[in-house]
């Protein structure tokens, strides 16, 4: 069985997600499309050496930042490591929040023959790669958030698929590959938000900044730099954004995708929902194990 852990940023899931490998003595894969790239640290929230409390972790640090990363890609990886880990009897536990990318590699997505309607060329010459990523995001906020607004032929390619693949999606989703379990993390909305306004915060005197000056000087445009704390912090060092303005751009899109999140997770997974008790952690640790062997 595969234990899946999702929620928004700044909920639990990193702490939670040790806690079960440690006691089931295994291995965790990263289900996160930002931490696969080396030196996107603080803005992804990237679990550190001394959180990790010695526990293998999976697809973090593979890329350079300037390397493209898809959801097609994630599936392949994801199942090789699923494959590798039954193969050693280990549990395999995947924890983060992009939900498409998850839910790609649990049931039957096909990627191999993914293409564009070339009618929607014509369609949308006249847009600005801007606005055709604004389209993208109204339809399929999460690819928007891993598909860079210069890269046409993606943007276009998620289009696509969102506008004529829908039946399709639906008829897969029952379609899963693997017995698994999915734990959700809940938190009552406002405090949440002030959680993730807090965890800004944090990022920020932690050297956020910082981390995206290094990326803006080596010119880096690809998917990486699109994620929520990079893009906004591009724009505040292009001269768009007062620095204070792209702080509070950075919460409020946190909180947004948080909300993106809990539909997704909602519509698209059967999830066990587990209530976060922040002050006593432990009491959240024991309803996931509940749920685990219930």
């Amino acid at each position: 069985m595969i234990i899946v852990i999702v929620g928004p940023t700044g909920i639990g899931k990193t702490k939670l997600s040790i806690a079960l490998a440690k006691k089931y003595n295994t291995e965790i894969i990263s289900g996160d499309s930002v931490q696969v790239y080396k030196g996107l640290d603080i803005g992804s929230a990237k679990v550190n050496e001394k959180e990790k409390e010695g526990i293998v972790h999976h697809l973090i640090d593979i890329l350079e930042p300037n390397e493209d990363f898809s959801v097609a890609v994630f599936q392949k990886m994801v199942r090789e490591k699923i494959s590798d880990m039954e193969s050693r009897n280990l549990t395999p536990i995947i924890v983060g929040g992009t939900g498409f990318y998850i839910k790609s590699v649990l049931y039957d997505y096909n990627f191999d023959n993914t293409e564009r309607d070339e009618s929607l060329i014509l369609k949308y010459q006249d847009l600005s790669n801007d606005e055709l990523h604004n389209i993208l995001e109204q339809r399929d906020y999460e690819s928007s958030l891993v598909i860079h607004k210069n890269n046409r032929k993606r943007v276009l390619q998620a289009i696509s698929r969102s506008s004529t693949n829908k039946v399709s999606e639906n008829k897969l989703k029952d379609i899963q590959l693997y017995d698994f379990k999915i734990i959700g993390l809940n938190m009552e909305r406002s405090l949440l938000y002030k959680l993730i306004d807090r965890r800004v915060d944090k990022m920020i005197h932690h050297g956020l900044l910082k981390e995206v000056v290094q990326l803006h000087k080596k010119n880096i445009q690809t998917n990486s730099v699109n994620s929520i704390g990079y893009k906004e912090l591009y724009k505040y060092l292009d001269g768009e954004y007062e620095f204070d303005y792209a702080v509070d751009k950075i919460k409020q899109h946190s909180r947004n995708l948080a909300k993106k999140q809990y539909t997704f997770f909602n519509n698209q997974f059967d999830v066990n929902w587990v209530d976060v008790d922040i002050h006593h952690f432990d009491k959240t640790i024991e309803k996931a194990i509940k749920i685990i062997e219930g």
